[in-house]
Parts: structure tokens; C-alpha cells; sequence
């Protein structure tokens, strides 16, 4: 049963995935991320703001341990994780919450 849910997950990262750079402090390389970036309305006094985040997934066996800190580069943008990784409800994929931090530099 647990390598039918591996395949899955590798099969959905593969088909839906995009392919990031993925920074921590001693290394980089590329890996597989699903990504949402859901609007997110933001009121301040009589203002109205979107705020500009990203979750991701993350296979486990891609990314041992990712921290706060980390970045992600997906399509020139980077992203940086802002609160502690957690595992989904199978074990196998990293939740994670991100912010945007901008355009790469070229």
C-alpha cells in the first residue's frame, strides 16, 4: 500500500509539479513542487491589499529537511519559507508556507 501512495505522489509531482531551485544554508538543487498561490484580502483601515504567498509541496525524499529561511526559485521569482515545514497526513510531502520575495537576479 505505501508504494502505491510513493507512485501517486510521484506521478502527480511529475504531471502537476514545476521544477524549483531549492536553496538552504550549505547546498542547492533542483527538485519537484506543487504550488497554490491563493489571494489572500488583506483590510487596513479602509484599504484593501492582496497579500503574496505561496504553499508548496515538497516530497520528502526531495528535500530532507527544510527550515525557515530556506528559498525556492520558481520561474525567476524566489520564495522564502517563513514558518516550520510541516508533513502532510501521508508522510510523504512537506507542507510549506512562503513568501515572495521577488524577481531573480539575471
Amino acid at each position: 500500500m505505501q508504494e502505491n501512495i510513493k507512485r501517486l505522489f510521484k506521478d502527480c509531482f511529475a504531471h502537476l509539479g514545476k521544477v524549483a531551485l531549492y536553496e538552504s544554508k550549505d547546498k542547492s538543487y533542483m527538485v519537484q513542487v506543487l504550488k497554490q498561490q491563493p489571494d489572500k484580502l488583506y483590510e487596513i483601515g479602509e484599504g484593501q491589499f492582496v497579500g503574496e504567498m505561496l504553499f508548496l509541496e515538497v516530497s520528502v525524499f526531495d528535500v530532507l529537511r527544510p527550515m525557515v529561511g530556506d528559498i525556492f526559485v520558481i520561474d525567476g521569482c524566489k520564495y522564502k519559507v517563513y514558518s516550520p515545514p510541516l508533513r502532510g497526513n501521508s508522510g510523504i510531502v512537506w507542507n510549506i508556507n512562503c513568501t515572495v520575495l521577488g524577481e531573480k537576479d539575471v
